[in-house]
Parts: C-alpha cells; structure tokens; sequence
C-alpha cells in the first residue's frame, strides 16, 4: 500500500534475506592497505637488500644508522596515515546521508544503507536516488547527469524508472524500491561518483615522476659501482660498503614520507575547522586557487529567505492576492527557500482548485497553476514569465534589484497550461514580490581576506544579475559593478565574456560548467563553492570544488572538500592550510633532492675516473642528512606560509636543489683532485680515511652552507631553526678536526688539524665555493619562473 509502505513484519522479512540497500562503503585505506603501501616501496625494498648485504659482510654498527631514519620515517607515515583515517571516517559519519521511507503510514527518516526491497520512499528537489526504483505517486524532473553524461532535466511521471545516482531536480515524489545493495544496475557507477575524484595534481604527478626517474637510474648505476668497486679490489667487504652508500645517499626516502605526513597532519588539522577533505592531494589545488567562484545562495548569503513587499499591479479577478499564492504554493508543494519565504508571508489556501502544474526548476525559472475557474497564475523571474516587460515595469523591477532585493512577477493568463508543460504566451501581470536575502555574518570580513590574498572573487547566480551585484558590492566583492545576464547566450558568447566580468546573473547549470572551463583554459586555477543541484555541473569542471554539508546529496558527494558547519567564512582558514601544507613540502623536498642528486653525480664521476670507487658509505652523510635535511625540513613543515603556490613542483625542487646538489658534487670532485695531484708529494693523501673524511667536512660546510640560502628571507622562526642546526653541525666538525671522531661517519685516525694541508685544502675548496653559491641559486630561479607570468610580462 503505498499509503502505508512496508510494515514491521515485512521489513524484517527482507532484512533476514539481505534485501537490504546496504554496500560496502570504503571512505579511507584499511589497516591492512596503509601498513603494506608504508611497508613496501620501491625505495624501503632496495633499503631491505642493502642491509641484508651490509649484516653478510658484517659491516659496523655505524653503518646501519640509516636504518634508523627508515624505521622512523615508516612509523611517523603509518601513525599519521591512520589518525588520517580516524578523522576522515569521525567526518564521514557527520556529512552522511539519509532518505523519507513509509512505514506502517507514518514517514520515517532512515540512512540510505536500511532501505529495503519495495520500500515506499519519498523524494523532493535536491535529493540524491538511492536506489532504483520506480514512481508510485507525483511527477518530478530528474538529472541523469552522473549516468549518461546528459545534463539536460528529463520529466518522469507515474510508472517511470528512476536509477541510483540521479538527482531531483524539482517536484516531488513517492517511489517503489525495486533494486537494492548490489542489484541497482549502476551501483558501481553511483560508488565513483559518490567517491572523491582524484585531482589533477600538480604534487602528485611530479613526485610520481620522480620516483620512476629516480628508480630508472638508481639500478644501473648500482650495479655498474659494484663491478667498477670488484675490479679495482677483490675485496667483497668494500664493495658492498660502497655500492650500500651509493644506493641510500640516492634514495630521498624522506620526502616521499614528508609529502604524505604534511598532507596528512593538514587534513586532521582541518578537521578541527569542520572540514572534510575527501583526499589528501585536495590540499595542493585549494593552494593553487588564484579565482574563487560562488554561488550566491548559500555561499555569501545563508539561503534564507524573506518575502519584502508585495506590490500589486492588477487586482486578480475574484480572490485575494493570499488565495492565489496560497492557493499556488499548496499545489505546487515545494520544499526550496523560495517557496519557504513565500508561504512564511501568503500561508496555504485552498480556495482555487487546481488542474495543472509546472513546478519549478532552474531552467525555466518559474512555477505555475492552472486552476479550473481563472486560467493559470506563474511566478518567477518577470522577464521568464512575460514575454514582453514593459519599460515602466521594466525601470521598477530594475530599481528594486538595485537595492539587492530578488524579484518575482505573478501573472495570470485565462489560457490553461500546454500540453508540453509550457505557460501561456500571453501574461498579464498582477503582482511584483520582493525578496530579501540575509547576507553571512562576516562574509564581507571572509571576501575581504581573499582580496588581500590575490584570490579574484566572482559570484555566479540564477538570479537577476542587478540584485546579485549589489549583494556582491555589499560584502566587498571586487569590481561587483562588472556584472552580465548569460540568459540566452550560445556556448561561444560564454566563453568571450568569462574573463571580463565579476558578476553572473541569470546563469544555467551547464552556462557555469561553461564559465569555470573558460577561466581555467585562460590559465587560472579555479574553486567553485555550491551548494545544490545547480552547481553540480561546475563542481566537476572546477579544479577545488567545496560544497556545504547542509546542501544536495550530489555537491556533497562530487565536492573534493565539504564544510560540515556550513560555514563559508571557514575558508580563508582552509586556504591557508593548503598554502602552508604545499609551499613547506616545496622547500623541504628540495634538501632531500639536494642529496640525490649529488650521490647522482658523484657515482657518474666514479665510474669514469680510473682506479676510484665512490667513497661514501651509508654512514658518511649522516651530518647532512640529520642538521642540513632532516631537522630542517621537519620544521619547514611545520611554520606558517599563506603565499599562494605558483609554478610547477619539479621546477620549483630542482631550482632550489641542483645549484645545492652541484656546490656538494664541486667540492668532493675538487678533493678527488687535490688527492691524485698531491699524493705524490704528500703520503698522508694515500690514507683514505683522512681523504674521506675531507669530502664529509666538504659537504657538510655546503650543505650548512645551502641551508642559509633556502632558509631566506629569515624570520624569527626560520634563524633560530638555522642557527640550531649551524651550531650543531661545526661542534661536531671542531670535535673531529681536534680530537679524531667517527661521529661524523669515519674514523680519522690523525686528526686533521695535524695535517694542516689537509684544512688548507678544504678553506681553499669552500673559498671559491661560497661565491659561487650565490650566482648558481640565482641560475637555479630559471627553472622557478612562471611560463604565466612570463607572458603576462612580455604582453605587458
């Protein structure tokens, strides 16, 4: 009976059946996948089989300290990964959706997952279908968008199939459930689309890359060392020392790790601003923003309504302006804020009976009635509803939009409603409505922060394009005066006037899609904010898509972050979160690439220099890796920084990191030198221990060196982080230069400041060095440089 749905007894009978809606629901990683994808890299495979080498040739204790960092560096990304988790699925359960089911005559609200086979279930503007079903009483218009690709609302009445994972775009409905769980024919296509879209991302494609560079090179270059290393000594034991040193130094293992643990710590700590960030990588296109699209309702306003005024302009025949609304509102029986604001003001009525509807939807923009005794009534937007404004009418509508009011027009034809759902041609009008919107408390405070952050604001709307600038200028929206009426305007016209305005007006859903393309194709990265049906289109087109939780089922399942208060003054923080997470994980990568691509470098120049073998092992860097990258990139990570992400990640990494890379590679190669040309006049330069420990003193000083220049412009954060690690770097570098240590990696049997040629030697190195320096960061920002920008400049 679809007057009373299922009872009690039927229900549990599908229930012990497992006729139920329920699916699995994978919103984060399991346990399981977290540990193994930590666990089982390319990069923690190769570490595995460089310590198992190093324990067959039972190498020193000291050369297994890498492991440490390993081992720390797994369980900090697994720790974070599965707080991650935590607060993703503590979120998920806040934003989840539920459905109106008739049971036992009374209309309960239940999650979408207890809805079982023949449940009788209600939908209305903006719900989401859950599963497919088929209508029992009503008539609707629906969205199949996420089906077939078709954005155009297609009517179904009674006795119409409608599929999970469409929309409801105006009217209402009862259905019968006839597929649940795993039966709904497009269950695995529902799941995608309400599953996150992985972004395009700029950070992930770039790490990706290099990885496969990386692990391309990292083998033949490993083995060719170790045939080079058996050739010059037979010895097994140093040929393994130094393959093993080769194969950590060029492993950046940590910033693979810092990318994901930055990421990770930026989605719980967004958490505490009612954020839900459905996938890490979200961060870095929110940071990446530089245009900022809003849909009016909702975003800049709260999405309530009030009816202002109402003036007549032609007394309807018989019945009072309350009966006629009243009259049109019980027929129509919509559930959106318009309609909400209007029976606040008119109430019900049901003095007119009605024959015919046209509810409304955001492509025609006007409901109507036709009742059997005085022809039909419509309101909506006056230039939808009459064919012809008149200019007096005309001046007045336009002089209540200025004051940023909406404006209906109710009209009234003695014609009926057409047989294709169209209003009469002809419409008299008889009643301008006024609407108010209620402006966000410190939306304007939230516009503002964009402003000063170099985030352009536009405001995209359905409604009149007059009222939504004024609202727009009120909370300060930049050049708010520039606004437009898309109504009627091909694909081609869009797109010439996308650039040129702020505002607007009269928008369709596939006419924002449109507008969002268009400002990407001219190379901005772009957000877009919604909240309903309309919006959806633009969402999947947007770089960022933010819906609010309060809003439809389908901006919160396509939208990449959700609000979960419904705040959007909570997006300057957001914003700022992702500009802090990807700026940090810029400058931190570029120390752990410095090292790579030195070890890099160093092994080419090995393998083409006779009788040399590369002389680190795993130990030696152990300097650099823990005060020139380790502590250092920690607590990059950690500092504020809001300026907005430009240029491409690998450029911006291999500008800060190959100029360090280089300067590391000079002076070991100047020691290499030093070493074949003096060792005839100076034995001491026979003893490889003193030589090594002169190319650790090197790169350490670069390195130290390197840091100074990454760390600017200094702050108070940033000088005493350098000044820690300085300090820590030359107390260490005196202790072995006096007294002889293997702190530092290798044992120096003599100290060196015994052998003063050897210091001569290294102050000569980092003399012609330091100069240097400055020039090859300055060749490095070619890399940094904006193609963007670049043509902005050369226009210009």
């Amino acid at each position: 009976d679809i007057n009373l749905g299922l009872t009690h007894e039927q229900v549990e009978e599908r229930d012990s059946h497992y006729l139920t809606n329920a699916t699995e629901k994978n919103y984060s990683k399991s346990y399981l996948s977290i540990f193994c994808s930590n666990l089982f890299t390319f990069f923690n495979l190769l570490g595995l089989v460089v310590t198992v080498a190093l324990i067959v040739v039972r190498a020193p204790i000291s050369n297994f300290f890498y492991a440490i960092i390993y081992l720390a560096n797994i369980s900090i990304g697994i720790i974070q990964e599965v707080r991650a988790k935590h607060s993703i699925e503590r979120l998920s359960l806040i934003s989840s959706k539920t459905s109106k089911v008739l049971r036992n005559g009374e209309v309960v609200e239940l999650n979408a997952d207890d809805i079982v086979l023949d449940d009788i279930v209600l939908y209305e503007i903006g719900n989401q279908i859950m599963t497919d079903c088929v209508i029992v009483e009503g008539e609707i218009e629906v969205n199949e968008s996420l089906l077939t690709g078709e954005s155009v609302a297609i009517k179904k009445g009674v006795g119409d199939q409608l599929y999970a994972a469409s929309f409801i775009t105006s009217g209402h409905c009862k259905t019968q459930a006839i597929k649940v769980g795993k039966e709904n024919y497009i269950q695995k296509l529902s799941a995608k689309a309400k599953r996150y879209r992985k972004p395009n991302s700029e950070l992930m494609r770039s790490l990706s890359t290099l990885i496969s560079i990386i692990g391309i090179i990292i083998v033949p270059l490993a083995v060719a060392n170790v045939f080079k290393a058996l050739q010059t000594t037979p010895i097994l034991r140093e040929a393994v020392l130094s393959t093993s040193g080769l194969i950590i130094s060029m492993i950046p293992a940590g910033m693979f790790l810092l990318t994901s643990m930055a990421l990770a710590v930026g989605v719980i700590r967004l958490a505490r601003h009612n954020t839900l960030v459905q996938d890490l990588y979200s961060l870095e296109m929110l940071a990446r923003v530089d245009v900022l699209c809003l849909d009016k309702t909702g975003t800049i306003t709260d999405g309530r309504m009030k009816v202002n005024d109402c003036i007549l302009l032609n007394n309807p025949a018989n019945y009072t302006i309350s009966e006629v609304m009243g009259s049109m509102l019980s027929a129509l029986n919509d559930s959106n804020q318009t309609s909400v604001a209007l029976y606040n003001h008119f109430g019900h009525s049901t003095a007119l009976k009605p024959t015919a509807i046209v509810p409304f939807s955001s492509d025609k923009k006007l409901s109507a009635v036709t009742f059997s005794d005085v022809g039909t009534y419509a309101y909506g937007a006056p230039e939808f509803v009459l064919k012809e404004v008149p200019e007096k009418l005309q001046n007045l509508i336009r002089q209540y939009a200025s004051m940023g009011l909406r404006v209906l027009i109710l009209a009234n034809s003695k014609s009926s409603i057409t047989a294709n759902g169209n209003i009469p041609a002809q419409m008299k009008p008889i009643a301008l409505i006024t609407i108010a919107d209620s402006v966000r408390e410190n939306a304007a405070a939230t516009i503002k922060w964009f402003k000063d952050n170099d985030v352009a604001v536009k405001v995209i709307s359905g409604d009149n394009p007059l009222t939504v600038s004024e609202i727009a200028r009120r909370v300060g929206v930049a050049n708010a005066d520039k606004y437009i009426s898309l109504e009627g305007m091909s694909e081609r016209d869009v797109i010439a006037v996308a650039d040129k305005y702020t505002v607007f007006g009269r928008v369709s859903p596939e006419q924002k899609a449109i507008l969002i393309k268009s400002m990407k194709l001219a190379g901005h990265n772009v957000a877009m904010t919604g909240d309903g049906v309309n919006d959806i289109l633009a969402m999947k087109e947007a770089d960022c898509a933010v819906a609010m939780a309060s809003g439809s089922d389908a901006a919160c399942n396509l939208a990449h972050l959700v609000l979960t208060d419904n705040n959007f003054n909570s997006m300057p923080k957001v914003v700022q979160e992702g500009r802090r997470v990807i700026n940090n994980i810029q400058k931190s990568s570029s120390l752990f690439l410095m090292k790579t691509l030195f070890a890099m470098m160093l092994a080419v120049l090995t393998l083409l220099v006779p009788d040399s073998n590369y002389p680190l092992e795993t130990n030696s860097l152990m300097l650099v890796e823990v005060f020139v990258i380790g502590v250092p990139s920690f607590y990059f990570s950690l500092q504020a920084n809001d300026k907005r992400v430009e240029g491409k990640f690998i450029n911006y990494v291999i500008s800060k990191s190959f100029p360090s890379a280089f300067l590391m590679f000079a002076s070991v190669a100047l020691i290499m030198l030093a070493q074949k040309v003096l060792s005839p006049y100076y034995p001491s330069f026979v003893d490889i221990d003193l030589y090594t420990t002169m190319m650790i003193y090197a790169v350490t000083i670069t390195g130290t060196i390197m840091l100074y220049r990454i760390c600017q412009p200094f702050n108070l954060y940033r000088s005493i982080l350098y000044i820690i690690c300085a300090t820590a770097i030359f107390a260490f570098l005196i202790v072995s230069i006096f007294l002889g240590s293997d702190i530092i990696g290798t044992v120096a049997f003599t100290p060196l400041y015994k052998t003063w040629h050897h210091i001569l030697i290294i102050v000569t190195i980092l003399s012609l060095i330091i100069p240097i320096s400055s020039g090859l960061d300055n060749a490095g920002s070619i890399f940094r440089k904006n193609p963007k920008n670049n043509k902005k400049s050369n226009e210009d």
